[in-house]
Order: structure tokens, then C-alpha cells, then sequence
């Protein structure tokens, strides 16, 4: 009986411990983190505007292995990310609304080291098409 109960738990621990692999393989979002230096244009009543550069911050999500958060998306402040979600080098953001009520949808491609986006961005129904040269500091 003893050694029915020996080889039982020998045999468990080896199911346990071959079948706790790590993960090795690299995280796809690894090559969008980083500090941004933004420039945007957009077209607005048949004339080409700009904003000041600014800078954005990317990050991986901790709640989710395929998002990344873009602080200070737009230079919309401090307090305000988007969401995006990684397919190799390119990045999607999905339809969303932020906190100061704006909605986006975009999509972009990374070329290290600059990362160049455009979205669509309504808010009061107005809709802009944003085009962004994002390049990492």
C-alpha cells in the first residue's frame, strides 16, 4: 500500500512539474514602448493645420497581453489613454470613447523608430482624419 501512495505522489509531482512551462517567447509590444515625440496634421475647410509636438507615452497593458495604452493620446492631457492592440508591427485602436468625450478609431505602423499613425476623431459632430509621425525619444 505504501508504495502504491509513494509512486502515486511521485507520479503527481512529475505531472506538476512538467507541466509548468515558462513562456519564452518575446512580447510583441515590447518594440512600441516607449516616449514619443508627436507631430499631427489634419485637413480642416480646404486647409492643412498642425499642433505644437508633443509628447505621448506608450506602455503595456497589465490587464491585457495584446493592448498597449497611449498616455496623453493627442495631447488630450495627462489623464487621458487610448487603448490600441498590436498585430506585429502594426497597431489598431479600436473605436473607443476617452475620458473628455472624444471618440477614435485609428490604425498605424511602426518602422523603428517612428511610428506613424492616423484616427478618426468625432466629438460634437465634427469628424476629423488625423494623421500623426510619432518618434521614439
Amino acid at each position: 500500500m505504501r508504495k502504491k501512495i509513494f509512486y502515486s505522489c511521485l507520479f503527481l509531482m512529475a505531472v506538476l512539474w512538467t507541466g509548468c512551462k515558462k513562456n519564452n517567447s518575446p512580447d510583441a509590444r515590447d518594440i512600441f514602448v516607449a516616449t514619443y515625440s508627436v507631430t499631427e496634421s489634419w485637413t480642416e475647410n480646404g486647409q492643412v493645420l498642425t499642433k505644437p509636438t508633443y509628447t505621448m507615452t506608450i506602455q503595456k497593458s497589465t490587464q491585457q497581453i495584446d493592448k498597449l495604452l497611449l498616455s496623453n493620446f493627442a495631447d488630450y492631457g495627462a489623464g487621458v489613454t487610448a487603448e490600441a492592440t498590436v498585430k506585429g508591427l502594426s497597431l489598431i485602436i479600436p473605436q473607443q470613447t476617452l475620458s473628455n468625450s472624444k471618440s477614435i478609431i485609428g490604425t498605424g505602423t511602426l518602422v523603428d523608430p517612428t511610428l506613424t499613425f492616423t484616427y478618426t476623431e468625432n466629438f460634437n459632430s465634427i469628424s476629423l482624419e488625423i494623421s500623426a509621425i510619432a518618434k521614439k525619444k
